[in-house]
């Protein structure tokens, strides 16, 4: 065994996998073998399937270089009886539904009605794709052999480990009520070893082209899940994203093009304490159970590694997408690219610099290397502190007054800290990123019956009550839209027991909004007493102000 070999076992991940997943990470030769590789938009079958494998695709990739080029592993989707037929001959599915919509908000239910009716006029993969991808990849060959393929190499300090894996198809949208359906799906995970070692100091999943910052765990975090010296990645289902800790996740997709509304609404709600969940964005829930197959170290089928570098042909040589081209505007429907490369053909950040990707450089791998810089900035920084305690004490003097005698908390914390790096101690330890992925609370998609109904049928609701007002207002547009507005938030209130608080708020609203009004009024109305009335008030301040610092100096 080589070198590589053994240190990509030695970390090799366990993968633990929803119940009712169809597709396992497979040998990327058995799928080229019942895919065909085509050019921009249908308009040419380049080699027919049957005849591809690494080194044609490797071939083409290079003398098609800048071109759009795709692989195609369904031909022709199933429909009628053959889905039927697939649907009996797969038997009922393990998989049991979460209650997306008691997880999120009403605004949420809405977007997510926009989303299901966008797919009618955007590119998205036809129905019947999941099952005939499902027939196609129980004919691979060597069923029983579950790959991934390994790269290790060396970047900022680190001996990085990648773990690629290939899957056949990503039926997040179709089997588990995900966002998206595509052919062909890659993930990864990427583990950092400082060198010279022995241990890994960060882990990173892959999930939802998300940053890898937002993504790595340190090695020695207690809720880093192992087994031994492999950590343990819950995949999401359909959609095999990789989360540290088994449970159903609130995933938001934002809206394209809305980003920075996005952002500014989920601060706002964030402010409002109603939770997560709530924003512009597309929410769904992604099942990270781990009650389904597993893979690796002490699990039921066992890894077959597959070791490759930045040289190997065919993910170096193409660059095009690894499954269907919908031309999807949203990307969501779109097959992924390679290992190596974005759909836009430029190299992904996660092959060519990991370490920048991960956001590992600020760290450092050498602990000696780490604490000398660190003891830099601290000198610096009690540097900067001085002059900026003495400018300021220099000024309270020039007024006349006494500077303070107390010594400044910051300040002491640094030479604390300045003391202890230079007797030897090591820096401080990096901080974790916050956990932005975390299962969804039990009581937020508990199993409450009138929530569950109302969840569901809430956006029909509204959407019906516009209808109403529309072709006939009973209280004239404006009235009713603000009826129709007042109920829906009043029952999804109820049914999330906050009614209470909805009708504290909106009795503190209405005694500001009474209270401005009033002030509207009386200057409205009676200018000259509130501006009299201002200035005696604006005269009484000024008066004990000045009282107060005449009495401190005496």
């Amino acid at each position: 065994m080589s070198d590589e070999l053994r240190l990509l076992a030695r970390y090799e991940p366990v993968i633990r996998y929803t119940a009712g997943e169809l597709f396992l990470p497979t040998h990327v030769d058995g799928f080229l073998d019942r895919a065909a590789l085509w050019r921009g938009g249908d308009t040419e079958c380049l080699v027919p399937a049957g005849e591809l494998d690494a080194r044609t695709l490797a071939e083409y990739g290079d003398r098609h270089r800048g071109e759009v080029l795709y692989l195609r592993y369904v031909e022709r989707p199933l429909r009628g009886a053959e889905y039927r037929r697939w649907r009996r001959e797969r038997g009922e599915s393990a998989f049991r539904p979460g209650e997306r919509f008691a997880a999120v908000g009403l605004t949420a239910r809405l977007v997510d009605a926009a989303l299901r009716l966008s797919l009618l006029v955007r590119g998205a993969v036809p129905g019947g794709t999941r099952a005939a991808a499902h027939v196609e990849y129980d004919r691979r060959p060597s069923p029983g052999v579950r790959p991934y393929y390994g790269r290790v190499f060396r970047d900022g300090g680190y001996l990085v480990l990648q773990y690629w894996f290939f899957y056949a198809m990503n039926d997040w949208r179709s089997t588990f009520g995900g966002v998206n359906d595509h052919e062909a799906d890659w993930e990864q995970v990427t583990v950092f070893v400082p060198e010279p070692g022995p241990d890994p100091a960060w882990v990173v999943y892959s999930s939802h082209d998300k940053p890898g910052p937002q993504l790595r765990r340190r090695w020695d975090d207690p809720r880093l899940e192992r087994v031994g010296d492999h950590p343990v990645v819950y995949a999401g289902g359909g959609s095999h994203a990789g989360a540290y800790a088994p449970g159903d996740y609130v995933t938001t997709v934002t809206w394209p093009g809305l980003e920075s509304v996005t952002r500014w609404w989920r601060s706002a709600r964030r402010r409002a304490a109603d939770g997560p969940g709530a924003g512009l964005g597309l929410p769904f829930l992604d099942y990270h159970r781990g009650d389904g197959p597993g893979i690796g170290p002490g699990e039921q089928h066992a890894w077959t590694p597959v070791v490759v570098d930045d040289d190997t042909p065919w993910i170096r040589g193409y660059r095009g997408l690894w499954g269907l081209d919908t031309e999807d505007r949203f990307g969501g429907e779109r097959a992924p690219a390679g290992p190596r490369y974005e759909r836009d053909g430029t190299v992904r950040a996660s092959w060519a610099y990991p370490v920048t990707w991960a956001g590992l450089d600020a760290e450092g791998p050498d602990p000696g290397a780490a604490a000398d810089e660190r003891l830099h900035e601290v000198v610096r920084l009690i540097r900067r502190y001085r002059g900026e305690i003495r400018r300021s004490s220099a000024g309270i003097r020039a007024m006349g007054r006494p500077a303070g005698t107390r010594a400044d908390p910051e300040l002491q914390r640094l030479q604390a800290e300045r003391v202890a790096l230079e007797d030897g101690e090591p820096p401080p330890t990096p901080a974790q990123p916050p956990d932005r992925r975390l299962p969804s609370p039990a009581e937020r998609v508990g199993r409450r019956r009138f929530l569950l109904l109302w969840s569901a049928a809430s956006a029909s609701v509204l959407l019906g009550g516009a209808a109403l007002i529309v072709f006939s207002p009973p209280f004239g547009v404006f009235w009713s839209v603000v009826a129709l507005l007042a109920l829906l938030v009043a029952v999804e209130a109820a049914a999330r027991a906050r009614l209470l608080r909805l009708l504290w708020r909106a009795a503190l609203t209405a005694a500001v909004l009474l209270a401005g009004w009033t002030v509207v009024e009386v200057v409205a109305n009676h200018w000259r007493t509130a501006v009299a009335a201002l200035l005696a008030a604006s005269a009484v301040a000024l008066w004990v102000g000045n009282l107060r610092a005449w009495l401190s100096h005496r």
